[in-house]
């Protein structure tokens, strides 16, 4: 008799009549049916196919929903021209609707005759094979049919990892899941969107553009023989570099459609005395580019929910001469620094000497030229708009604008003194390679006196630069210290060169923009750049008068300052502009106008150091802007418009020592050559000169003596802007 543990003396009850064993069957029955469920699935796994994490591919619940298949986002310029094919293959998917029925039974004809009549493989074909193959003693047939070719094409990187009888047998086992859920037509369509034909060409369509010049709508029976025949080998028969083995091919395929009641004997015939009738080579733009990349960058921060969207078509605002000459003019400027045409460069393997190059419409800052380094292979470091370096001079223009809105006139005679100047880290002075001590706001621009802005800054106030930098568009933080005044803060050459729009423009901050508008390639509009015609005018940021009055200015910078090397480069058009260095020739720079266009060139290293010892931006960075300006008048494209000065200005000569405004036919006092520019009326007083043997005593006496001139005193300036 036996007990259960912990009772003593208690029996243990009979077990029924076969309850044990059927409890034994039962758990065995469990373990058979998860082993053989886990078994399936593990082989369910082993044959089907995925998407790796790293390149995502369609799945067949998205084709069965009807999404696209990937396709690349074509970018055009200005006038609708193709740029570049972004972020996809090169392919132009059709609708069933629009597959010729004579190219999809002639495929059909090729490459699976019984497509038609099976459910994704062809089990007589295999047989069939399989005995020529035993006959030959080797490959001669494949039994792949058209849903297994597309299952090998659509998720091709899933099946590189997979042996050959691996990859057969997944394939034969989802092709017919294929037609189950899409049906033979749609899975046909797929198949001559998906082949690829040569050339990162993938579908029928793009293919027949590319070989022939047309749609497939509109080839004939050898054009359609020769893409049939491309297919097993695109390579091998590509019909320009391989023509006569392209056409031995597509012959093979008329007989084949003849034979198949396909084709006429007449029409074939016909075909084969054909050649092979090719369309021009296009280009292919597949070559990605700091310009391609900048405008994806824009697509995906103004309409990221159709960034991913296949077959876009993005209109930019780009224009290709002002692009092609951008990039010529900055490769042979760099190439000229290299040879030493400025003076010593230190050549070093490890490091290379940049440059970028941006253009912009002054109007509405439509970007017309995006260059972002040498080489995008090389870097992908994009310098006009990620790299932020010390702006140095460039920022003057803009204290002077600050200046004219306090009411200050820019004939005023400022401080360049030589005092340092005490701030909170101590006394401070720049270096400067202007000797005077007071001078004419417009002459410490022309010339780019460090002192002189340096005082002007004090005067207006530390937080003058930084609140004119934000006003004009500058978007990097400024700190309000006296070194900001020369330049001492990091920018990028895209907001720099947009500011300066506003000297060109009468004082209107734009937004620089790559793109217009997107569509889809049917023509409907999926995103345009708002213009709203009923929105009240936005008004300038600087008086129209100031914007023009440094305008002026900065021609005389071209003309005869510190951007003179645009004229001695040969570009003598209309021309405003400004050099920036900074310190040890680090980074050099300009930004010039013209009335069509506002351009920024900076040459320096990507890690700092010394460019060309004494060599600035006037010398390193205006000349590459001047091979930019003759190569687009030499494209056609030299300025016809010019500056019309607003209401309130006027033209007058005067005394660049002492910056006095001199009455018609009166001589400079100081005994130099006198300069002219436009100022407001308010800030300016003729002086009358005497006439006669007075004035000629006047005259000389101040040649042998020129007069003292005062600076501003800082109680003149107006704070209230007006």
């Amino acid at each position: 008799m036996r007990f259960r543990p912990g009772r003593p003396g208690a029996e243990d009850p009979a077990p029924r009549d076969g309850q044990g064993p059927a409890r034994a069957d039962v758990l065995r029955a469990v373990l058979v049916i998860g082993v053989t469920v886990s078994l399936v699935v593990l082989v369910m796994r082993a044959f089907s196919v995925t998407c790796p994490p790293e390149r995502p591919c369609l799945t067949l619940a998205e084709l069965e929903e009807g999404v696209p298949l990937p396709e690349a986002i074509e970018l055009l310029d200005r006038d609708g021209e193709l740029l570049a094919e972004v972020a996809g293959p090169l392919r132009r998917a059709l609708r069933p609707q629009d597959v010729p029925p004579l190219l999809a039974e002639a495929y059909v004809a090729v490459e699976d005759r019984r497509f038609w009549d099976h459910g994704g493989v062809d089990v007589r074909g295999v047989f069939r094979a399989a005995m020529r193959n035993v006959r030959a003693g080797g490959v001669e047939e494949g039994a792949s049919t058209i849903p297994m070719q597309l299952v090998r094409t659509l998720w091709s990187e899933s099946l590189s990892e997979a042996g050959p009888w691996r990859r057969k047998v997944i394939e034969a086992m989802t092709a017919p899941r294929l037609i189950d859920v899409l049906g033979h037509e749609r899975v046909l369509t797929l198949y001559l969107n998906s082949i690829y034909l040569g050339n990162g060409i993938y579908g029928v369509e793009r293919a027949a553009r590319h070989y022939f010049g047309k749609g497939v709508d509109s080839l004939d029976l050898a054009e359609i023989a020769t893409l049939v025949g491309m297919t097993p080998g695109p390579e091998r028969f590509e019909p320009r570099r391989h023509p006569e083995r392209a056409r031995a091919r597509r012959d093979v395929v008329l007989h084949t459609l003849e034979a198949l009641g396909l084709a006429t004997p007449e029409e074939v015939e016909t075909a084969l005395e054909k050649p092979i009738d090719l369309g021009p080579a296009p280009e292919l733009h597949r070559r990605r580019t700091y310009l391609s990349a900048a405008v994806t960058r824009e697509l995906r921060k103004i309409a990221p929910e159709l960034a991913g969207r296949p077959g876009l078509r993005v209109h930019t605002t780009i224009d290709p001469v002002v692009q092609s000459e951008a990039e010529l003019a900055l490769r042979e400027q760099l190439e000229a620094i290299e040879r030493g045409a400025y003076g010593t460069f230190e050549a070093d393997s490890a490091v290379v000497l940049q440059g970028a190059a941006v253009a912009l419409d002054p109007h509405s800052g439509a970007v017309r030229a995006w260059v972002g380094g040498r080489d995008f292979g090389g870097s992908q470091f994009d310098r006009v708009d990620q790299a932020r370096r010390q702006v140095g001079s460039l920022v003057k223009p803009f204290l002077v604008a600050s200046a004219l809105e306090h009411g200050i006139g820019i004939l005023a005679p400022v401080s360049a003194d030589t005092v340092p100047i005490q701030s909170a880290g101590g006394p401070w002075l720049p270096a400067d390679h202007v000797e005077e001590t007071v001078l004419p706001l417009r002459e410490a621009l022309v010339r780019s006196s460090n002192r002189a802005a340096a005082h002007l800054a004090m005067d207006l106030g530390l937080e003058a630069v930084s609140t004119v930098g934000r006003t004009v568009g500058i978007d990097s933080p400024i700190p309000e210290l006296p070194s900001s005044s020369i330049g001492a803060f990091d920018g990028t050459l895209l907001e720099m060169t947009g500011a300066y729009a506003v000297f060109g423009n009468g004082g209107y901050v734009v937004e620089p923009h790559l793109i217009e508008r997107i569509e889809q390639r049917g023509g409907r509009e999926l995103w345009i750049r708002a213009v709203e015609d009923d929105a009240p005018p936005v008004p300038p940021v600087l008086d129209p008068k100031t914007s023009f009055v440094v305008l002026d200015a900065l021609r005389d910078v071209v003309d005869r300052g510190t951007g003179y090397a645009v004229r001695s480069s040969g570009y003598y058009g209309p021309a405003a502009g400004k050099t920036g260095t900074t310190n040890e020739t680090r980074d050099a720079w300009f930004v010039g106008l013209t009335p069509d266009i506002v351009a920024g060139v900076w040459v320096g290293f990507d890690q700092p150091r010394e460019i060309v010892r004494n060599a600035g931006g006037g010398a390193l960075a205006a000349p590459a802007w001047a091979r930019w300006m003759r190569g687009l008048e030499r494209e056609g494209l030299r300025s016809r418009a010019s500056w019309l000065p607003p209401v309130g200005l006027q033209r007058v000569r005067y005394d660049p020592v002492t910056g006095q405004a001199l009455a018609q036919g009166c001589p400079v006092r100081s005994g130099v050559a006198p300069e002219e520019a436009w100022v407001r009326s308010i800030d300016v007083t003729l002086m009358e000169c005497r006439r006669g043997f007075l004035g000629w005593l006047e005259r000389a006496w101040h040649t042998i003596s020129p007069p003292d001139v005062q600076p501003l005193e800082r109680t003149r300036v107006r704070r209230d802007g007006g």
